[in-house]
């Protein structure tokens, strides 16, 4: 009888931006079990989970130029469990969609071991309503646990942005559901993941193959009021929505 332990377990978390993302990648990675990098497609590279995050400067260029000379070896690399039982990173529908990972997305779509996580929100209006503070207000998109947070300021948006916006985020997110069709998943929705963190990565944990952990959340939310509170011009808003969900 073979007593060989399981081969390490690959995994995405494939996620809309302002979706509870970081806060997921770094509870995640205070579990012992789990290798959890960040944003290893965006432009530039960040979060990476040890060791890769320890990479002097040129060795750190020479990965990032990797993911174009050599799509497979860069996610060996971001595939590595380096001793733990599951290893993966978080891709968003806007790396996603980039003419420039369309090798990296062909291979990942053909992994069909690999194990697919898809973070939503619910509440689309509050993901759009995130999204305008970072660009408009903040520039920052996370603060580490026992951190202040910003003040934020109330503000109008523009309703045919947030409808164009809500339209989109729902059409991608159908679009990746077909495009990783043949990978088991699972959903997880940013509401449940802030009300609950600790039960939200069980049930990522038990979807790995993963023995349960206790985690700690490590990072602070940064936006803590509601749209209604926040948007000036709320009520047009509120009509607007109802007329499309009519």
């Amino acid at each position: 009888m073979s007593t060989d332990a399981p081969a390490p377990r690959r995994f995405l978390i494939v996620c809309p931006a302002r979706s509870g993302s970081t806060l997921l990648v770094r509870t995640l990675r205070t579990h012992p079990r789990l290798r959890v990098h960040g944003e290893v497609y965006g432009q530039p590279m960040v979060g990476l989970d040890a060791p890769l995050a320890a990479l002097d400067p040129p060795a750190l260029a020479a990965l990032e130029a990797l993911r174009f000379t050599d799509p497979a070896a860069a996610l060996a690399r971001f595939f590595a469990p380096h001793g733990a039982e599951a290893a993966g990173f978080k891709l968003k529908y806007e790396e996603l969609v980039q003419p420039a990972w369309a090798p990296v997305l062909a291979r990942l779509q053909a992994d069909h071991a690999l194990h697919v996580v898809f973070l939503e929100r619910r509440d689309l209006l509050a993901r759009y309503v995130s999204h305008q503070i970072v660009l408009r207000q903040t520039g920052i998109t996370h603060v580490p646990a026992g951190q202040p947070v910003p003040a934020i300021a109330p503000f109008a948006v523009d309703v045919d942005d947030l409808l164009r916006d809500i339209a989109e985020t729902r059409r991608r997110a159908a679009h990746f559901a077909q495009v990783f069709a043949a990978q088991p998943s699972l959903r997880i929705a940013y509401e449940d993941l802030a009300a609950d963190p600790q039960a939200s990565c069980d049930r990522i944990a038990g979807f790995l193959g993963v023995a349960p952990a206790p985690v700690r959340v490590a990072t602070e939310k940064i936006v803590r009021q509601p749209p209604q509170a926040l948007l000036l011009n709320y009520p047009e808003i509120a009509a607007a929505l109802a007329a499309v969900a009519g």
